[in-house]
């Protein structure tokens, strides 16, 4: 896997274009299929931004649901780190975000976020909506210092995410669509 993998979860998806080219689509599948060493984290990325086009599922949806999470936390992991995703997403799509990284294998951010989705819950039920949203940001912080964030001392998501996503899929090779065989895109509306 290529030194950059790490970065890639970090970037966005180019934003000019809905689709992505077939024929990259076709090589990413060829390269995670046939266990290349050229297989890397960015032809798992291609496969699930571009899985949505296709009939056929082209990854694992776990590794979809993973990126998925990681890219619905991207605002509020810049402005404040996993503490703050929990605190702005709630504890329902905090829990969802872990099962997400979990399943791929990104253990320590997964049982991280679980743990802080549980304390904000027991945040907001201890001291009453209406009492933390009349003084947001006091609770907030009050909240983070009880938690001891922002930093938690394990791996930012993005970087721990990547290794195991790629070895998920890799594990799956199987099961993903042949690159030589028909990959039909759906109807578009």
């Amino acid at each position: 896997m290529a030194d950059d993998d790490d970065d890639e979860l970090d970037e966005t998806e180019d934003e000019d274009s809905d689709e992505t080219d077939p024929q990259e689509v076709i090589d990413a599948l060829r390269r995670l299929r046939d266990a290349d060493e050229d297989a890397s984290l960015s032809d798992v990325l291609t496969l699930c931004f571009a899985n949505d086009d296709y009939e056929a599922q082209l990854v694992p949806q776990e590794a979809i649901d993973a990126v998925m999470a990681k890219y619905a936390m991207d605002r509020d992991l810049a402005n404040g780190g996993l503490d703050q995703v929990a605190w702005n997403h709630g504890a329902l799509a905090t829990r969802g975000y872990a099962k997400a990284f979990r399943a791929v294998g990104a253990i320590e951010n997964g049982t991280l976020l679980d743990r802080l989705a549980t304390s904000v819950e027991d945040y907001f039920a201890t001291h009453g909506a209406d009492v933390i949203t009349a003084d947001l940001v006091h609770h907030f912080i009050a909240w983070r210092k009880s938690q001891g964030g922002p930093s938690f001392g394990i791996p930012e998501p993005g970087d721990e995410l990547a290794e195991p996503l790629i070895e998920f899929v890799l594990e799956h090779a199987s099961s993903l669509p042949d690159p030589d065989g028909p990959l039909p895109l759906k109807p578009k509306n």
